[in-house]
């Protein structure tokens, strides 16, 4: 048979990061959204901050507001505790009825997992509240994360930051001097050393605990670290990270020349095969021979009633690429419950503007997810649900031959 999706999805990514595990594994709401019913959310990304201890040269943050005038970030409501509580309490009790697609019955719908976000501050900076809703949500089974740059994590923090399913953090370099040249304006400190130590003492704890968090590093490839790949690769392997994911500059600034990007995608390939094992995983998140992903490619923007996005001003906004100052959101969860306006979401006039008051710039998984929604959308309206199944079957075999090799 034709299989329609199979040209959306990158059959090499490994099924945790591609966005048919989306499909896939949300099969049942995303047929509910189809369908006109819009469930909780699955995930759900809350900045905490919108204030950062580093300056990252890239930092897609710049273009949801200002980082060099503070008083033009958007405010910082979620650092007060009571703020992040009621936002937190809301998505705990939030839940929904909808059809299980799969076994054709009524179930309850409910928020699965958290994730806290530095694209506008990080998250560590709000401290107490961020320690509070990794504790309290992952008491309550919901699946916890945090994407950080790590420096702010000191030890009597990681018993709770242990608590969560995953802590990416963003190391970005393989020195100490490239490092601080890309993330601390070229000052001479010891952020560098400090995250490895942290790695180092915080998987020691991890094994003391039997806590599963996964333990990743996100590393931005650009044309002054693609050279320390390897060795920082091994390091990271010998200090207990699980994931190392690679990615391009979203924000476009800092694009590597086409030779560079061949010799990056050298030394990502020789990383993957002398160091992956059963717990070391690298991951070419974004292809880096590949920037068309960073360029929006779909007309109808599905993504949003699955993800939501709570950003430090407790303001529930489309997606993290929106909340700056006077950006579009749809409305506040610290004055109102959550489901309170995700309920509405198709009743805010912003809604219906949706992709074209987007930025300009999309988050490739996103970009990707879309993309493949609407595909599968148009096979469910056209040829029915069985159709959309086998075609999920068939892609889901291709991809098990295709990274078993």
């Amino acid at each position: 048979m034709y299989n329609e999706l199979k040209n959306v999805v990158r059959i090499d990514l490994p099924m945790r990061f591609n966005e048919f595990d989306l499909l896939k594994t949300y099969f049942s709401r995303i047929i509910n959204l189809f369908e006109g019913n819009i469930l909780p959310p699955y995930e759900i990304l809350i900045h905490p901050s919108s204030i950062c201890n580093l300056n990252c040269e890239w930092c897609i943050g710049s273009f949801v507001a200002n980082k060099k005038t503070s008083s033009k970030l958007i405010s910082n409501n979620l650092k007060t505790l009571n703020n992040m509580k009621r936002a937190i309490d809301s998505i705990i009790s939030y839940k929904k009825q909808g059809k299980n697609y799969i076994t054709n019955k009524i179930e309850t719908f409910g928020v699965e997992n958290v994730s806290f976000s530095g694209i506008t501050g990080e998250p560590f900076m709000s401290k107490e509240s961020i320690l509070y809703a990794i504790d309290t949500l992952s008491k309550h089974g919901i699946r916890v994360g945090v994407f950080t740059n790590g420096v702010m994590i000191e030890p009597d923090m990681y018993d709770t930051v242990l608590k969560m399913g995953y802590l990416l953090i963003s190391l970005d370099a393989g020195t100490a001097e490239t490092y601080s040249k890309l993330k601390c304006l070229g000052k001479n400190n010891k952020s560098f050393y400090k995250v490895i130590k942290m790695i180092e003492e915080l998987n020691i704890r991890k094994t003391e605990l039997h806590s599963t968090t996964d333990i990743n590093i996100g590393y931005v490839v650009n044309q002054y670290n693609y050279l320390e790949i390897y060795e920082i690769a091994k390091k990271l392997k010998s200090i207990g990270v699980h994931y190392l994911r690679f990615k391009t500059d979203i924000a476009s600034l800092m694009n590597m020349t086409d030779d560079v990007k061949k010799i990056a995608k050298t030394c990502i390939e020789r990383a993957k095969k002398e160091l992956t094992d059963d717990y070391f995983t690298i991951v070419e998140i974004h292809d880096v021979l590949d920037s068309r992903k960073k360029t929006r490619h779909f007309e109808k923007c599905f993504i949003h009633y699955l993800i939501g996005n709570i950003s430090a001003d407790g303001n529930v906004y489309p997606c993290n690429y929106h909340p700056k100052p006077n950006g579009y959101y749809y409305d506040s969860a610290i004055d109102k419950d959550f489901s309170d306006v995700w309920n509405n979401l198709k009743s805010y006039s912003i809604d219906e503007q949706l992709p074209a008051i987007c930025p300009a710039v999309c988050d490739p998984f996103k970009n990707r997810a879309n993309k493949l929604l609407e595909v599968a959308y148009d096979i469910y309206v056209n040829k029915g649900i069985d159709y959309l199944k086998k075609c999920i079957e068939k892609v889901e075999l291709d991809m098990k031959e295709a990274n078993s090799d």
